[in-house]
């Protein structure tokens, strides 16, 4: 049996995200190995990896919010915004209450702005940043991304460093809000560390080391330990297909009231939803393009669902 399905890795700090990617494919002997949302080098913790059949959904796995714990070193600014890069300027005498800081922090919860690090794999005309920033040629404009600061909380401050809980929608930069966070206070800062907590439903307790995989491996029970497609995307409306539409789906035939079994929750248009097979597997993931209850409607002549991804 092929393997399939979503496996919580805790990356270790000092490799990349790809670095992981490549040494699951050593382990479990399969080229088809996807990961999702990367972590910087020297970064730790969760990192979703996709397995066989389960790359496929990778695209909506990214859509997941995530949560950090971050250490940032006040009075140390660095090219990268953390500390593999080279320091640009140092400040030894920080004049920044307590009050201040935690003021400071708080007016970054909410929708931000960010400009992302200059070492970063953002493309910007077909090259990424830190390209750029290698050849000592930043590009004319950066972007800025809208993000979202959910939640922001000190667990410890000991100055010159501060620990932060971060929960943030997808594309957060912490990198950034530190390096903001220093020019705020007008004092400049860096990451120091980073761990991810959290990736949507997945957390750091649930997650597995390199050595932990490659002996659950060695024991045969790996597929054990892989989380299904369906539990991955459980937080997706789904609709159950009927026996005789599930080879219709790998041809790209609309779904229309006839095939429908269930309706398993309620959505509204433009809602990304999933189609399972009557084992309640699913086989196709797209945009709803009318109301849950016309799913079940025979008279209706609305089109329902469109394609993004065949599983």
């Amino acid at each position: 049996m092929s393997l399939c399905g979503i496996l919580p890795v805790n990356k270790p700090p000092g490799i990349t995200s790809h670095d992981v990617v490549q040494k699951l494919r050593e382990i479990l002997s399969i080229k088809r190995i996807g990961h999702t949302g990367t972590l910087d080098p020297q970064a730790s913790g969760v990192l979703l990896a996709c397995v066989g059949k389960a790359t496929k959904v990778v695209q909506f796995l990214v859509e997941y919010d995530k949560e950090y714990e971050a250490r940032i070193r006040l009075g140390v600014t660095t090219e990268t915004y953390d500390g593999e890069g080279k320091i640009t300027r140092i400040i030894r005498d920080i004049k920044v209450s307590s009050e201040q800081i935690r003021k400071t922090i708080d007016s970054f919860k909410g929708k931000i702005w960010q400009i992302p690090p200059p070492y970063s794999a953002i493309r910007y005309k077909g090259k990424k940043l830190y390209q750029y920033a290698r050849a000592d040629e930043q590009p004319k404009k950066t972007k800025k991304r809208k993000v979202e600061i959910k939640d922001i909380k000190i667990l410890k401050m000991d100055l010159p460093d501060i620990e932060l809980k971060v929960s943030c929608s997808k594309g957060t930069y912490v990198r950034s809000l530190a390096n903001d966070l220093g020019e705020r206070l007008g004092c400049g800062a860096h990451l120091f560390s980073l761990c991810r907590t959290r990736v949507g439903p997945f957390r750091l307790q649930e997650t597995w080391g390199l050595n932990q995989i490659a002996n659950f491996q060695h024991q045969g029970k790996i597929q054990d330990v892989l989380i299904p497609v369906e539990k991955a995307l459980a937080h997706l409306p789904s609709v159950v297909v009927k026996k005789d539409f599930v080879k219709k789906v790998k041809q790209g035939v609309g779904l229309t009231p006839s095939f429908v079994l269930l309706v398993q929750e309620k959505f509204e248009p433009n809602r990304l939803i999933a189609i399972k097979d009557n084992k309640n597997k699913i086989i196709a993931i797209g945009q709803a393009k009318s109301w849950a209850k016309n799913f079940l409607n025979p008279d209706s002549k609305e089109k329902l669902f469109e394609y993004v991804r065949v599983i």
